[in-house]
């Protein structure tokens, strides 16, 4: 039995791709190409996952000392900064925690001083307008510590369509969110 090189393979996929984009007869595999290009490159964004969801994975991988960190950051009580598109308060001396709503992400570096050990920030959805807004991740470019993201949905939506309203995701960030209707 007879194995490929890595070159022979390349070589091979090279000539099968001249073959797709330069035949005039090939319209249906271009196609074809073309679609499963497009849903390669549609699962490359954001993609937030369930809190809860998260937390189980988290914890029956067996990944402990993230799970009891990340449970931390969510669940006991700790410095935080609540900042809001009026006002900006900060609770303790080392922040861990930062809330925000949509209509404030955009002002965050400018009205957020103590970011340097910032590690989780909630993001609350609480009208059907925030969805027109977008949450820019390029906005938390200056919080060094950030590991986790947090949008809470306060109105009735999907995953789906809070993963449409994150831009510039570099996956730097692990995206939760969590739909809490009335509660």
């Amino acid at each position: 039995m007879k194995t490929k090189s890595t070159l022979e393979k390349a070589v091979k996929f090279i000539t099968n791709c001249k073959f797709i984009f330069f035949s005039k007869r090939n319209i249906f595999q271009k196609n074809i190409f073309s679609l499963l290009f497009l849903l390669i490159t549609s699962f490359s964004f954001a993609q937030s996952e369930n809190v809860d969801s998260y937390l189980t994975n988290l914890e029956k991988s067996g990944q402990d000392s993230k799970y009891s960190h990340l449970k931390h950051l969510l669940y006991d009580l700790q410095s935080a900064v609540y900042s809001s598109s009026t006002e900006t308060k900060v609770y303790g001396e080392q922040p861990t925690a930062l809330f925000t709503d949509v209509r404030s992400i955009n002002n965050l570096n400018a009205s957020v001083s103590l970011k340097n050990d910032i590690e989780i920030v909630t993001i609350k959805i609480e009208k059907s307008a925030d969805l027109s807004n977008s949450i820019d991740l390029n906005a938390f470019s200056g919080f060094e510590k950030l590991k986790y993201i947090l949008i809470i949905s306060e109105i009735e939506t999907s995953p789906s369509v809070l993963n449409n309203v994150i831009k510039n995701d570099s996956s730097k960030y692990v995206i939760l969110d969590k739909i809490s209707i009335g509660g």
